[in-house]
């Protein structure tokens, strides 16, 4: 093979890594923002998330306060409350662990008290008392739950409510308790 072959060769490759797109170059951890679509190729936009941040780019915080005002988390939805929490809709957190009140709680996991006026909506395991219109944990509710509905897919405690459901035992009207 002589050099004039190398050469071509060379510059082959290097014109194909240049016509690859730059999504398809991307790794873990090398994060690009995404340009909602301004470009005028679907390529162009992209985004992997790098170590410790979401699809948005937020980074999760553990706050000692957390407001929800619609559908907004004040610092931001990724974040943990360790203390008290404020709901004027039904924004979301990653976990809540304290005092929980306002109109419409939905967190990723649930510790503490949960006081409000529409629904407690907890996607993974709750602990403590829950107190709404409705109750809605998605794993396991450990302690009590009161209001006109009360759901969990697995019940270690008492449900008090007009309609109880508990997805691993009987379900009971008024008062469901499962240990």
């Amino acid at each position: 093979m002589g050099s004039k072959s190398i050469y071509g060769l060379c510059l082959a490759a290097l014109a194909a890594v240049a016509a690859t797109p730059a999504c398809a170059q991307l790794r873990p951890g090398e994060g690009i923002a995404n340009n909602h679509a301004v470009g005028n190729d679907a390529r162009d936009v992209v985004f992997i998330a790098r170590g410790g941040e979401n699809a948005y780019g937020y980074r999760s915080y553990d706050t000692l306060i957390g407001l929800t005002f619609l559908p907004w988390a004040v610092p931001n939805s990724e974040s943990t409350v360790r203390g008290l929490r404020f709901n004027f809709g039904w924004g979301r957190y990653a976990a809540t662990y304290g005092l929980d009140t306002g109109a419409f709680s939905n967190s990723g996991d649930f510790c503490g008290i949960g006081a409000t006026f529409f629904a407690n909506v907890t996607s993974r395991n709750a602990t403590g008392v829950q107190i709404a219109g409705a109750n809605i944990v998605g794993g396991t509710a450990k302690g009590l739950q009161i209001g006109l509905v009360n759901y969990a897919d697995r019940l270690e405690g008492v449900q008090i409510g007009v309609i109880n459901f508990a997805m691993t035992q009987w379900t009971l009207p008024i008062i469901n308790i499962a240990w």
